[in-house]
């Protein structure tokens, strides 16, 4: 599954693409899109990458939906994020996050240029670390094909500071990225509209 899901990103056609779309979605006419869309609550394409990064969606699906979408973003060059800069992730994240009640807990994906093959959302609740584990994050490291990868979870009291839980996964995620030999670039931490990375404060 690993080598089909990475050929994904050769698709040179965009009707290829939507092809393999409407194969996974076992489609057979607009009346079965708009059902299946109806189904999973599907009405803008902000419910469509959600639905992507949840874990209701299957990986292949998961992965064909972030490719399309990455496409459409590519269109349009305003829409494009300087990925390299740790200060507009960490702003993009604190945006993303804001709000919410719950903390979540994500996790980016990127390819060798530093060009983001998709973003996940891989844990939600009142988080103990505890199930916050390795394996799940590393398993859509390989479903992407990535090179390498970038978490963040918010805390929705607004306060940064960092967990002794916190900083214990981080580092196990470190250790185990040396295994995988996919680099652990950064965590962050959102909240209250603001960032902290735990590279920049040099805690792992």
């Amino acid at each position: 599954m690993t080598e089909q899901t990475f050929n994904y990103y050769y698709i040179e056609n965009d009707l290829d693409l939507l092809k393999l779309l409407v194969s996974q979605l076992h489609l057979t006419s607009w009346d079965d899109l708009e059902k299946r869309l109806r189904k999973d609550k599907i009405t803008s394409f902000k419910d469509l990458l959600d639905y992507a990064s949840g874990p209701a969606c299957p990986p292949d699906l998961a992965l064909t939906i972030e490719v399309m979408l990455d496409r459409l973003r590519a269109t349009d060059h305003r829409r494009s994020c300087d990925w390299s800069s740790s200060s507009k992730i960490g702003n993009y994240l604190a945006e993303k996050l804001q709000g919410q009640k719950q903390e979540q807990f994500w996790v980016l994906y990127f390819d060798k240029q530093q060009n983001l093959l998709g973003e996940k959302m891989l844990f939600q609740g009142t988080l103990d670390r505890s199930w916050v584990h390795p394996r799940e994050i590393f398993r859509w490291a390989v479903v992407y094909g990535c090179a390498s990868m970038i978490v963040a979870h918010n805390h929705p009291s607004g306060y940064l500071t960092p967990s002794q839980n916190d900083l214990e996964l981080t580092r196990g995620l470190k250790e185990a990225s040396k295994i995988m030999k996919i680099a652990f670039l950064d965590h962050f931490i959102v909240g209250g509209g603001d960032y902290l990375s735990l590279r920049e404060r040099e805690l792992f």
